[in-house]
Order: structure tokens, then C-alpha cells, then sequence
């Protein structure tokens, strides 16, 4: 009897693994844990901070999702068909806002940071959300910004496009990275990657929300982390 329990255990842990392998693997979400400096974390409004950010990606599409507590606020940036186009959206309050990106248009978050190179670290690897992820450094040239440590993996069928961000020429899904901004160095680290079928409605701009620009988008999210 014990044997018999044993082979069911084994057969469903292999049949579980199968149905992972023949999911696909060009779609699906990741879910992030978001870290902060403890100089931010000892603040009053420090419960208000984003604890997690979400990515669902689907082909050439894919879509950054950070929501605030309480969901008081929230922050997606939306690359369609392999960055042709781009959108960012804004909720604070009832407040919703969005601003299409022109061509060759930074990220607001990456502006000030100009140029970036990256070294690929061969014999450097780490597990993280169930995957081998290889090291990599970016360096920001002209900034005092200190060098950018990334893990990524190539396992996940995941084409983002060329944002001009600092993590443009590394390849495949970011599974651990830190972003700075305004002075303060928050790290973004992979939880888990759920691969399944995305409908196309998740990288739409929804009909309620106002076009806006990037200045005021930026001026918002700014406010809410100082």
C-alpha cells in the first residue's frame, strides 16, 4: 500500500512537471518582490509603498503593472508588437491618466541616466523563481548611479523590445534588478512565472482613462515615494 501511495505521488509530481513543459512559454505572468533601502523603510508612509510589480507578456507585447496599498494608485507601462508603440498609464485616486510614447522616447523613469553599456558575468549563475539565471552588470556612463547588477534567464520565450532603458542589449525575462531613481535604489526580485495564455485585452489602454503627458505622470509617481 505504502509503494502504491508512493507511485501515485510520483506520477502526479511528473504529470504536474509535463503540463508546465506544454504550457506556453511565449506568454504568461511574473510576479516581483520589491525591496527598498532601509532608509525608506523606517519612513512613516512606508506602508503605503508598492510591496510587488507584476509583468505579463504575450509575443511581441507586454505589460508592467505596479500597484500601490490599499490601491490607492496605480502604475503600468504597456509595449505593444515589439515596442512599435507604448503607453503609460497612471490611477491615483479616481484620478486616471495615460500618455502614448513617441518613437525613441525614454521611459521617464530612465531619462536622466543617458547612455549604458553591459558586461555579461559567464560564471556567475543563481536560482531564482525556478530558473537558472545568469549575472550581468550594466553601467551607466556619465552618472554617478553605482553599476547595475542583473539576473536574467533566456528560458522564458520573452521578447522585450528595445525601450531605451539601461537593460536594453540584455536578452530574455529580468529575474532580479535594481531601478534607481530619485536618489533611492529599489530591487526588483522574481517570485514566481505562472506561463498561460494571455487574453490580447490585457495591453489595451482602458476607455476611462485621459490622455496626459509624461511631466505630469512623472511629477505624480515622484510624489508619492518622497
Amino acid at each position: 500500500m505504502q509503494k502504491l501511495f508512493v507511485l501515485i505521488l510520483l506520477t502526479a509530481f511528473v504529470t504536474a512537471c509535463n503540463i508546465n513543459q506544454q504550457a506556453p512559454k511565449n506568454q504568461g505572468v511574473i510576479n516581483y518582490k520589491i525591496a527598498y533601502p532601509d532608509e525608506i523603510q523606517k519612513k512613516g508612509y512606508a506602508s503605503f509603498l508598492p510591496t510587488k510589480m507584476e509583468t505579463t507578456f504575450k509575443n511581441k507585447n507586454y505589460k508592467v503593472s505596479i500597484k500601490g496599498e490599499l490601491s490607492l494608485y496605480s502604475l503600468e507601462y504597456i509595449s505593444r508588437a515589439n515596442g512599435d508603440s507604448a503607453t503609460t498609464l497612471f490611477r491615483v485616486f479616481d484620478k486616471r491618466m495615460f500618455h502614448n510614447h513617441k518613437t525613441g522616447e525614454h521611459l521617464f523613469l530612465f531619462e536622466k541616466h543617458g547612455e549604458s553599456r553591459v558586461e555579461f558575468i559567464n560564471d556567475t549563475h543563481k536560482q531564482i523563481a525556478g530558473l537558472i539565471a545568469n549575472k550581468a552588470l550594466v553601467y551607466l556612463n556619465g552618472s554617478n548611479t553605482p553599476n547595475i547588477e542583473v539576473y536574467y534567464s533566456e528560458e522564458v520565450k520573452f521578447n522585450r523590445p528595445k525601450e531605451n532603458s539601461p537593460f536594453d542589449d540584455i536578452p530574455g525575462v529580468l529575474l532580479e534588478f535594481s531601478l534607481p531613481y530619485k536618489d533611492l535604489n529599489l530591487t526588483f526580485t522574481a517570485q514566481n512565472i505562472e506561463l498561460k495564455k494571455i487574453n490580447d485585452k490585457e495591453f489595451a489602454t482602458p476607455n476611462n482613462y485621459t490622455q496626459s503627458d509624461s511631466g505630469e505622470i512623472a511629477e505624480l509617481v515622484s510624489s508619492l515615494i518622497q
